[in-house]
């Protein structure tokens, strides 16, 4: 099964982190425990996969529309409303598991 996560929430999390590993890595006492090599590197692929990111397409999908073309290509004996109905229980479904999980 396919799965979808939110992009600007992982952009708006990989943006988090970089200015923590920033403000951390501006700290004296950091860059002085030998590990600024190491927060560099992390830094250093944070940006490389926030770079990524902003490259990716994020498409809406109208569900009505979607939904219409669906049901004028199968033919199948079924009202669409009925069709919307459940549609719009399994779309609704989602978003609560997806907020429950937050």
């Amino acid at each position: 099964m396919t799965q979808y996560i939110d992009k600007a929430a992982v952009v708006a999390e990989i943006e988090n982190k970089i200015k923590k590993y920033t403000l951390r890595g501006e700290e004296s006492d950091f860059l002085q425990d030998g590990n600024a090599k190491y927060w560099g590197g992390v830094l250093s692929c944070l940006n490389e996969i926030h770079s990524y990111l902003n490259t990716l397409e994020v498409k809406e999908v109208d569900l009505e529309n979607e939904i219409d073309d669906w049901y004028n290509t199968m033919g199948i004996p079924v009202t669409i409303d009925a069709l919307k109905e459940t549609a719009r229980h399994f779309f609704e479904l989602g978003i609560k598991m997806k907020q429950e999980g937050e």
